[in-house]
């Protein structure tokens, strides 16, 4: 089945579609709070679709398949770990952060140690979301250039980048957040139509389908329990899923932004809890995708050897699924990354806004500071969508996995700051900062960012370590060395950590 002009046109409707959802809210967008906060006017159901949307991006919807294709279910049982992390959100850490009173969560870190925290913390996670942005524009242009060999991919991925920038920059986050909703409805429907139609290849059936994937080894392997760390078990998916979504859920601004987008804290929890039951779904759609793929190519239909993994799912969108439908599809993939940029995009600029530029420029006005921050998006958008071709030519292997070794690298040393300063009253600025460092140095030793480690050090070998166990090593080294240290820096006064951690916020006022 050849590609359809007709399918251009239902990706074209679905790019119209968000554009003017960014021009709908630009009405309403007047000033930060609203760019910032959307006025705390957004529906519980309409936030949890954004945080869901905004965690199941491209990288999830192409590469998780991919991974499940080649080997098994295990690499889709993630978001099992990742509910524990949400409960744990909700009940402990959406009434902490609408208690602070904070407009970025890095502003916290400055309020309980000090500022260059605030500012190291903000940096981390600027610089992570625009790596961020650059994969999950990198990877969808990547799996339709292979599918689609004509298309020129530079085209593609500065025309999904620019539609993301618009709507974002115009709307504000109440935009992204409707978006997001729209998006997650529209990739759940094109998942549940991948699925469909790999299980209907089996001739006798979904039995005789659960049976190939049996015999191929995808439902169970040999260390499908083991306690090996650098190896895929479900024990590694479980508590990696887990620790790994603890900067995302505690320390990264796109998602605890969200936690002050609701009316009150009430509605700020539903939102995670409905999260819980998508959650599951992603479970389901990850593994059902990946599973119907196995199924299909296994039944009678050839898989060409120029197609990797991570195009696989592209490609038999465009060639077996009739058109109309397969433009659906592929809009679902442009949703999944579009839902990730976008939010991405707000949560970078508020941090830039918020704490950078006011440091640097008390006396802005909030009109001058809404203008920063809408040109920001362009700016951060921009590097992104260059270093997204960069990635396009250069090429990165299995990029979940990548992903989530920069998620360990970047994102671990600042989550355990957020864990040291929330929990643990008795730890004070010095205290951290030599837990800082140290899992900072232990991250270093874990990736060999840029194969330095291997120029320095004689004989050196990268650990051996599951991806998604990176994350826990390194916050776990942060808060065992921050509380030793706090044993010899001494304690901070009950005036400096007043309402800025977990026993003394609870009196405070929710907002």
């Amino acid at each position: 089945m050849s590609w359809h002009w007709f399918n251009w046109v239902v990706i074209a409707l679905y790019f119209i579609g968000m554009f003017m959802v960014g021009v709908y809210f630009a009405k309403r967008t007047t000033s930060t709070d609203d760019y910032f906060k959307a006025g705390g006017r957004v529906p519980a159901w309409v936030t949890a679709c954004s945080i869901y949307a905004t965690a199941l991006s491209s990288i999830s919807f192409i590469a998780i398949p991919a991974s499940v294709f080649r080997g098994g279910w295990l690499l889709g049982m993630a978001p099992i770990g990742i509910i524990l992390m949400v409960l744990w959100a909700a009940l402990v850490f959406v009434p902490f952060f609408r208690r602070v009173n904070v407009t970025t969560a890095y502003e916290y870190l400055g309020k309980r140690f000090d500022n260059k925290f605030r500012i190291i913390g903000s940096l981390a996670f600027i610089l992570f979301h625009i790596i961020r942005m650059a994969v999950v524009l990198y990877l969808p242009t990547l799996a339709l250039q292979q599918a689609l060999p004509s298309l020129n991919p530079v085209v593609l991925t500065v025309g999904v980048a620019v539609f993301c920038v618009a709507y974002t920059s115009m709307g504000g986050i109440e935009a992204v957040l409707w978006s997001d909703a729209i998006q997650t409805i529209v990739l759940l429907l094109g998942a549940f139509l991948i699925i469909i139609m790999g299980f209907s290849a089996a001739p006798e059936g979904v039995g005789q389908g659960f049976k190939a994937l049996s015999d191929g080894g995808l439902i169970l392997n040999a260390d499908f329990f083991s306690f090996d760390l650098a190896k895929t078990s479900l024990w590694a998916m479980l508590i990696g899923g887990l620790v790994n979504s603890i900067y995302s859920y505690v320390g990264s601004q796109d998602i605890v932004q969200r936690y002050n987008t609701t009316k009150n804290e009430a509605e700020a929890k539903k939102s995670l809890f409905i999260n819980i039951p998508l959650l599951l779904t992603s479970i389901f759609i990850f593994v059902g995708m990946g599973s119907a793929l196995y199924i299909f190519f296994n039944f009678g239909n050839k898989l060409p050897e120029t197609i990797n993994g991570n195009a696989i799912l592209p490609y038999f969108v465009i060639k077996y699924i009739p058109t109309g439908i397969s433009g659906l599809v592929l809009a679902a993939i442009f949703a999944a990354a579009q839902s990730t940029v976008s939010s991405s995009l707000n949560s970078v600029s508020t941090c830039m806004t918020a704490d950078i530029l006011e440091q640097l420029r008390p006396d802005m006005s909030d009109k001058q500071k809404l203008n920063f921050a809408k040109g920001s998006s362009w700016v951060v958008g921009i590097i992104s969508t260059i270093l997204a071709v960069h990635f396009l030519y250069a090429g990165q292997g299995d990029m979940f996995l990548y992903f989530q070794a920069i998620t360990g690298l970047l994102g671990g040393p600042i989550a355990g700051v957020f864990l040291v300063g929330i929990f643990f009253d008795k730890v004070n600025t010095k205290a951290v900062w030599v837990g800082f460092i140290a899992s900072v140095l232990v991250a270093t030793y874990l990736g060999n960012p840029m194969g330095l480690l291997t120029k320095l050090i004689p004989g050196y070998t990268t650990p051996k370590i599951f991806e998604f166990l990176i994350s826990l090593i390194i916050i776990g080294s942060n808060v065992i060395v921050s509380l030793i240290a706090s044993l010899f820096t001494g304690k901070p006064t009950l005036e400096n950590i007043k309402g800025l951690t977990y026993s003394t916020v609870k009196d405070m006022e929710s907002r």
